[in-house]
């Protein structure tokens, strides 16, 4: 028998895996407070007390709570309200980045200044990576569609939705001994398809 285990995941602030709360609902704040204070601490790289990460776990939930007609019937709660989380996360980032530039001294002179900039690496993907990875999402996604389906649920239920072998059985109704062959198998499909 193949031990059931968790896709790397953030940890919740009571040491639990995020990946347990999968069952949070909009009924369940306080679960779902825990997973998303998890996520953004982790994109933040702050402790889950921090005050930004508190911050981005209020915004991220309220964001959640305006948008919910959005979520379609049947769509797992957890991945779209993380989503949302990241985003708000990657926001702060983004702004904090700004406030460093807009604080660091400027450089004395012009040519110092135009050496400094080159030397700064422009943390975004350019213009080829971006393409790349776009073709290679195109690619997955072909390759997801020509597989069949128990494999594709199990797989996609596995790295998209967080779950763990032992959920996806339950889910699927089906022994855990199959839910490990059948992710094995489409993993295996997957790299034959994209040829790694």
């Amino acid at each position: 028998m193949i031990p059931a285990t968790t896709p790397r995941s953030p940890q919740a602030p009571d040491g639990l895996p995020a990946a347990s709360l999968v069952t949070a609902s909009f009924d369940d704040t306080a679960a779902l407070r825990s997973v998303v204070r998890a996520a953004i601490a982790c994109v933040l790289g702050e402790r889950a007390d921090h005050p930004d990460v508190e911050d981005c776990t209020h915004e991220a939930l309220a964001r959640a709570l305006e948008g919910r007609s959005r979520l379609r019937d049947g769509e797992p709660l957890r991945p779209w309200v993380l989503g949302i989380a990241r985003h708000v996360a990657l926001d702060v980032l983004r702004r904090r980045r700004r406030t460093r530039r807009a604080e660091a001294p400027p450089a004395e002179d012009p040519e110092e200044r135009g050496e400094l900039l080159e030397s700064v690496e422009d943390p975004a993907p350019g213009p080829e990576e971006r393409a790349a990875q776009t073709e290679r999402a195109r690619r997955i996604d072909i390759a997801l569609q020509k597989l069949p389906e128990p494999q594709r649920r199990a797989l996609l239920a596995f790295h998209v939705e967080g779950l763990n072998y032992q959920q996806i059985s339950r889910r699927l109704d089906i022994p855990l001994g199959t839910v490990a062959t059948w992710i094995a198998r489409g993993r295996r499909c997957l790299a034959e398809a994209l040829g790694e």
